[in-house]
């Protein structure tokens, strides 16, 4: 069976990773072509993974009718036969590429996506999603929350549905240090947009600045990265936050956190999470869809729908509970968001939308 991946991401980010561990977990007798944009860093993994004749360009987050023509060449030119799209971008390409091509669409939607849009804009978009529903043979959502979002949107039927939770790779060893009650290192990985909502990091920041000795460094990129640095150098809090950018390595930033926090509006389910769930950090993160999912709160982190109750959960965190949440997430990791088990599930839905 050959699988054409479709993506209109290739930068950083869980939506790549997710498809990234797809194709690192496939199964023999799957042969994986890719349609993405030319972006640093997933362009270049998907080229070393599958080869560079396998991935054929989209533009970033943009829609093009030349692409469009171009991919659906592609296809009948090498015989594929079933297409996964990944996120509404390229969930757009493939339905009407299944309708041109006669194809199979497998799509996952990675979270609902109307938290930024206008009353208007979220009728338009619910129902365009209602009409490429009917050009879906199957639709995976990564958590229980995001299918529920789903039902209740009505945008496509119940029966197409499958919900397969995101996976990742699980290190076999946790190599982080310790926390003893010193200094707090806190991460977050950011995309500097409504969504993962950088400003609610500041704000949280701004009010542990005079309580607690903690340093939190914020990996990932976004258009607003510019206006959050200004922000920080104008509230003085540059020597307590630091921000990245994008990283080759962000691996290497979890193992030397002691806790996680995410500030998101709303995930499908969130991947930086499970990573730092992985590398056995104590997690803070904002009651939504996706995030509460994943937590448990008070078992495997924390979830706080305020930047006053996430600041009174730091100022009030102990060693003993730190190690405690950070214990507990990493075993639920393990045993639950592995990336074989993830790619597994995924891999046999090709079988029913076939």
């Amino acid at each position: 069976m050959k699988v054409l991946f479709l993506t209109v991401r290739a930068d950083l980010g869980g939506g790549p990773e997710h498809l990234y561990q797809l194709l690192k977990q496939r199964p023999k007798g799957i042969g994986a072509y890719v349609a993405c944009p030319d972006d640093k860093p997933y362009h270049d993994r998907y080229c070393a993974l599958l080869g560079p004749d396998r991935i054929i360009p989209l533009p970033h987050r943009a829609f093009s009718l030349g692409s469009l023509a171009a991919t659906a060449r592609f296809i009948r030119r090498e015989g594929i036969d079933v297409l996964h799209s990944h996120g509404k971008g390229a969930g757009l390409y493939a339905r009407m590429l299944g309708l041109w091509t006669g194809r199979p669409v497998v799509h996952t939607f990675h979270g609902l996506h109307t938290g930024e849009y206008s009353p208007l804009k979220i009728a338009l978009y619910l129902r365009l999603e209602q009409l490429l529903g009917w050009g879906t043979q199957k639709a995976i959502c990564v958590s229980e929350g995001e299918a529920r979002l789903i039902r209740e949107a009505g945008v496509i039927r119940s029966d197409k549905l499958a919900v397969i939770p995101n996976g990742i790779e699980i290190p076999e060893t946790v190599t982080r240090p310790r926390w003893d009650g010193g200094m707090l290192r806190l991460l977050a990985v950011s995309r500097y947009d409504h969504q993962k909502n950088p400003d609610l990091l500041i704000d949280i920041a701004k009010a542990l600045s005079g309580s607690l000795r903690f340093h939190l460094d914020v990996i990932g990129t976004g258009e607003r990265m510019p206006q959050i640095q200004q922000r920080l150098n104008d509230e003085g809090l540059a020597q307590h936050v630091t921000l990245h950018g994008g990283v080759a390595n962000p691996r290497d930033h979890f193992r030397r956190a002691h806790a996680f926090v995410s500030t998101s509006r709303w995930e499908g389910m969130p991947l930086a999470v499970l990573e730092a769930m992985s590398e056995a950090l104590c997690v803070l993160a904002t009651d939504v869809v996706g995030n509460a999912d994943v937590i448990r709160d008070g078992e495997t982190g924390r979830l706080f729908r305020t930047s006053d109750e996430a600041v009174r959960m730091l100022q009030g965190l102990t060693v003993e509970d730190c190690a405690r949440l950070s214990a507990a997430a990493r075993r639920e990791a393990e045993q639950t968001y592995s990336a074989d088990v993830m790619a597994a599930k995924t891999y046999q839905v090709y079988g029913v939308a076939g």
